[in-house]
Protein backbone atom coordinates (compact mmCIF):
# COMPACT_ATOMS: atom_id res chain seq x y z
CA UNK A 1 0.00 0.00 0.00
CA UNK A 2 1.52 3.50 -1.14
CA UNK A 3 2.29 6.09 1.94
CA UNK A 4 0.13 8.71 0.84
CA UNK A 5 1.91 10.99 3.96
CA UNK A 6 5.14 10.80 1.80
CA UNK A 7 7.02 14.04 2.08
CA UNK A 8 7.65 16.06 -1.15
CA UNK A 9 11.73 16.68 -1.37
CA UNK A 10 11.92 18.05 -4.63
CA UNK A 11 12.85 21.85 -3.88
CA UNK A 12 10.61 24.30 -5.44
CA UNK A 13 12.26 26.89 -7.41
CA UNK A 14 11.31 30.88 -7.07
CA UNK A 15 11.59 31.51 -11.01
CA UNK A 16 10.74 28.78 -13.85
CA UNK A 17 14.54 27.74 -16.06
CA UNK A 18 14.69 27.71 -19.49
CA UNK A 19 17.34 26.66 -21.74
CA UNK A 20 20.28 28.49 -22.62
CA UNK A 21 23.37 27.80 -24.30
CA UNK A 22 25.17 31.44 -24.55
CA UNK A 23 28.68 32.22 -23.77
CA UNK A 24 29.51 33.49 -20.45
CA UNK A 25 32.29 35.32 -18.79
CA UNK A 26 32.84 35.44 -14.76
CA UNK A 27 34.69 38.12 -13.36
CA UNK A 28 35.86 37.74 -9.98
CA UNK A 29 39.01 39.11 -7.97
CA UNK A 30 40.81 40.26 -11.19
CA UNK A 31 40.25 36.68 -12.45
CA UNK A 32 38.69 35.98 -15.23
CA UNK A 33 36.79 32.55 -16.35
CA UNK A 34 34.55 31.54 -19.27
CA UNK A 35 31.94 29.11 -20.05
CA UNK A 36 28.57 28.41 -21.25
CA UNK A 37 25.28 28.53 -19.79
CA UNK A 38 23.03 25.51 -19.36
CA UNK A 39 19.52 27.56 -18.43
CA UNK A 40 18.72 30.99 -17.51
CA UNK A 41 16.14 31.75 -14.72
CA UNK A 42 14.99 35.49 -13.37
CA UNK A 43 16.79 34.52 -10.24
CA UNK A 44 19.90 33.26 -11.74
CA UNK A 45 21.49 30.65 -14.29
CA UNK A 46 23.13 27.20 -14.60
CA UNK A 47 26.49 27.24 -16.10
CA UNK A 48 29.46 24.96 -17.15
CA UNK A 49 32.83 26.54 -16.40
CA UNK A 50 36.34 25.86 -16.82
CA UNK A 51 37.72 26.72 -13.62
CA UNK A 52 37.59 26.10 -9.89
CA UNK A 53 35.35 29.14 -8.37
CA UNK A 54 34.40 28.73 -4.69
CA UNK A 55 30.88 28.56 -3.36
CA UNK A 56 29.71 31.64 -1.60
CA UNK A 57 32.05 33.72 -3.81
CA UNK A 58 30.82 36.92 -5.49
CA UNK A 59 31.20 37.18 -9.18
CA UNK A 60 30.17 39.31 -11.47
CA UNK A 61 28.70 37.37 -14.78
CA UNK A 62 28.93 38.67 -18.62
CA UNK A 63 26.48 37.32 -21.36
CA UNK A 64 24.39 38.35 -23.70
CA UNK A 65 20.86 36.77 -23.97
CA UNK A 66 18.81 35.69 -27.19
CA UNK A 67 16.92 38.61 -28.94
CA UNK A 68 19.08 41.52 -26.91
CA UNK A 69 21.60 43.53 -28.46
CA UNK A 70 22.43 44.14 -24.64
CA UNK A 71 25.24 43.11 -22.77
CA UNK A 72 24.04 41.94 -19.34
CA UNK A 73 26.43 42.75 -16.49
CA UNK A 74 25.13 40.95 -13.56
CA UNK A 75 26.26 40.85 -10.02
CA UNK A 76 25.81 37.09 -8.64
CA UNK A 77 26.87 34.75 -5.71
CA UNK A 78 28.10 31.04 -6.44
CA UNK A 79 25.26 28.81 -5.11
CA UNK A 80 25.82 25.51 -5.94
CA UNK A 81 29.01 23.38 -7.82
CA UNK A 82 29.44 19.84 -8.95
CA UNK A 83 32.57 19.30 -10.66
CA UNK A 84 32.31 22.48 -13.28
CA UNK A 85 28.52 22.25 -13.14
CA UNK A 86 27.55 25.78 -11.29
CA UNK A 87 24.76 27.77 -10.01
CA UNK A 88 24.90 31.70 -9.98
CA UNK A 89 22.08 33.48 -7.81
CA UNK A 90 21.44 36.87 -9.51
CA UNK A 91 22.03 39.59 -6.40
CA UNK A 92 20.22 42.95 -7.18
CA UNK A 93 19.59 42.99 -10.57
CA UNK A 94 18.15 46.38 -11.94
CA UNK A 95 14.72 46.78 -13.50
CA UNK A 96 15.99 46.75 -17.14
CA UNK A 97 18.09 43.82 -16.61
CA UNK A 98 14.80 42.15 -15.01
CA UNK A 99 13.49 43.21 -18.22
CA UNK A 100 15.96 41.52 -20.65
CA UNK A 101 15.90 38.61 -19.27
CA UNK A 102 11.67 38.30 -19.12
CA UNK A 103 12.43 38.82 -22.68
CA UNK A 104 14.75 36.90 -23.26
CA UNK A 105 12.96 33.95 -21.82
CA UNK A 106 10.02 34.37 -23.67
CA UNK A 107 12.03 32.95 -26.49
CA UNK A 108 13.13 29.76 -25.02
CA UNK A 109 12.20 26.38 -23.86
CA UNK A 110 11.35 25.63 -20.54
CA UNK A 111 13.39 22.51 -18.76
Amino acid sequence: MPDTHAKQWAVQRRFPRFQADQRLVIKMSGETYHGRTRDVSEGGLGATVAGEIPMGTFVELELMLPGSNDLLRLHSEVRYRQGFQYGFRFLHPTDKQVEIIRRAIRQLQPV
